[in-house]
């Protein structure tokens, strides 16, 4: 069965003001819906992503070229990502929406190309 990807796009801002308790319960939400999931039959990958240490790569010229980043300026940060199966993007769209990171960002939902690059 094809696997999608869904980046956890967040605004900067969209937790900063919870309490202690609050994050706990929203990092609980997270849990329970990866615990459903695996309970079904689809474990979900995936992980956090670091928004103060990373690289953005590029090659001009032949020459490796490094800059820093993600800059925190952006609209929404990539915090994290889900990989899940599902048989159509149309699916993995009904498994994600139920995702509660939507309470506080967007997701990007991609299928990963089997064989490299897909169009």
């Amino acid at each position: 069965m094809p696997k999608y990807v869904a980046f956890l796009r967040e605004a900067g801002q969209a937790r900063a003001g919870m309490s202690p308790d609050e994050a706990q319960r929203t990092l609980e939400r997270y849990l329970a819906w990866s615990e459903d999931l695996d309970k079904a039959g689809n474990p979900v990958g995936g992980g956090g992503l670091s928004v103060s240490k990373s690289r953005v790569l590029r090659r001009a010229g032949g020459e490796l070229e490094a800059s820093d980043g993600p800059y925190t300026e952006a609209a929404e940060i990539v915090g994290g990502f889900l990989v899940i199966e599902a048989a159509d993007l149309d699916e993995a769209e009904k498994i994600f929406g139920s995702h509660p990171h939507l309470d506080f960002g967007s997701m990007e939902v991609r299928k990963i190309g089997e064989a490299g690059c897909e169009a």
